[in-house]
């Protein structure tokens, strides 16, 4: 259980910003700054002590760091403005920025913190998330320490997504990927299909866990029968899915399934006369061979939208209230119906 952080003293605000105790004091309760006996270098002074301490010391101090100034911080763990990125932040951040705008809020987007190994660090000493009143969350995966000193610490944030990364109480919204990926293999269950092959990443993350979930439960109660193949074997598709009798293919996400439907057209399997195929991810916007794929629907604008109505309700109420708050949600995917699935043939000869 991590350890709840010791509160930073006035003293020793005093002694960063090399002023006396009343000063310090006197900035903390001046809120709108009409006390005309401080001067704005002293008054800016202390507020740069207050963003060098580990953490805030308390409601005033909270307030004096950035509360009544209406920041919300967005943090990506990953880069989220490259081309290969985009289609997964880009309506994210377009939802986070709509909602901002409706509830009169600015953005900081965390930009200082490098991406070493994969990830950016929030607790990086170049992150200014002190500026902010508290901070949206983006990314595959997250670090769980981080996620736990910030529950700990009690600073507002919401992170995009279900997280399991700790124990701790992480304030969340993000996609329930099981109901959809269900209905999505009853749905083709009904037309006929019996055999199937599940593409994966092999992702160690709460979203991958609960596709791959689906597909084994589905397994499990002779609803279809799958096996799991990892994408470093696309290239062997067409002869497992004639080993097995397949007569679908689902992968993990879009561009996976562009890929599986690349080496099935390769080795001349026609998709979806003889192999249907389907995604257990967002699929607007993405076509192949003129044929718009079958998958899910994500409601991610809604997902960033709820997220930061979240952070909002967070950053006005006292944290000893939190707990009456709906902190943890999960929006439904829907099955979005393309052009890939189709009654089966009898598979590959």
């Amino acid at each position: 259980m991590p350890t709840k952080p010791r509160r930073v003293t006035q003293r020793e605000v005093a002694e960063i910003a090399g002023v006396s105790q009343t000063t310090v004091s006197l900035v903390l309760n001046d809120r709108d700054g009409t006390n005309v006996r401080i001067p704005e270098e002293t008054r800016a002074r202390v507020k740069q002590a207050l963003e060098e301490a580990t953490y805030v010391a308390d409601p005033a101090a909270r307030r004096l760091a950035g509360l009544d100034n209406q920041i919300i911080g967005v943090f990506t763990y990953e880069e989220a403005l490259s081309p290969e990125s985009l289609d997964f932040y880009g309506p994210l951040l377009n939802g986070i920025e709509r909602t901002a705008e409706e509830i009169g809020w600015d953005l900081l987007l965390f930009t200082s913190s490098p991406v070493e190994n994969g990830t950016r660090s929030l607790f990086h000493r170049k992150t200014r998330l002190r500026l902010t009143d508290g901070c949206v969350l983006l990314g595959q995966q997250m670090v769980g320490s981080e996620l736990e000193r910030l529950v700990a610490e009690q600073f507002p944030f919401v992170a995009v997504g279900r997280r399991d990364e700790t124990a701790a109480a992480v304030p969340y919204v993000g996609i329930d990927y099981v109901t959809p990926a269900n209905a999505l293999i009853d749905e083709a269950a009904r037309s006929g299909h019996r055999q199937a092959l599940y593409v994966h990443r092999g992702r160690d993350t709460a979203t991958a866990r609960d596709r791959r979930g689906a597909v084994e439960a589905a397994s499990a109660a002779s609803r279809m029968a799958f096996m799991l193949v990892g994408e470093e074997r696309v290239a062997e598709l067409p002869r497992l899915a004639r080993a097995t009798d397949a007569t679908l293919i689902i992968a993990e996400d879009a561009f996976l399934t562009e890929d599986v439907i690349l080496s099935l057209v390769a080795a001349g399997v026609d998709v979806p006369g003889e192999i249907s195929v389907a995604a257990f991810g967002e699929v607007r916007g993405h076509r192949t061979g003129g044929r718009a794929l079958t998958g899910f629907r994500v409601p991610r604008r809604q997902v960033a939208a709820e997220a930061l109505e979240l952070l909002q309700q967070l950053i006005t109420t006292e944290p000893r209230e939190w707990a009456g708050l709906d902190t943890q949600r999960l929006l439904v995917a829907e099955v979005e119906e393309g052009d890939t699935i189709a009654a089966p043939a009898g598979g590959l000869s």
